[in-house]
């Protein structure tokens, strides 16, 4: 499908509907926070809502009371910045 196709199809959407349209290709996508302590923080997508008049796109460490019980997150907090970047892999998920 070309760019302006997908375009015009995205320009129809209405804000329910691209929260249903990211609901459905969810377990494709990862945020990307941006770096701590050259720890490269992501999260995986649960879902997209409603928040007033945005899509709200909720990722899996929202579901954290604080972004430190993610051990990945809390070694980036406590890091000394060491000299290779690392990365937490999306598909690995946390349990607490």
């Amino acid at each position: 499908m070309d760019t302006d196709k997908l375009l015009t199809i995205a320009n129809q959407l209405s804000n329910e509907e691209i929260c249903a349209l990211i609901d459905m290709v969810s377990n494709r996508l990862t945020v990307l926070f941006g770096c701590l302590n050259n720890h490269v923080i992501s999260s995986e997508v649960e879902f997209a809502c409603l928040n007033g008049p945005y899509i709200q796109i909720n990722c899996t460490t929202a579901n954290l009371d604080d972004l430190s019980q993610h051990d990945f997150i809390r070694s980036a907090l406590e890091s000394d910045r060491p000299s290779h970047q690392q990365t937490a892999f999306p598909h690995e998920k946390e349990t607490h």
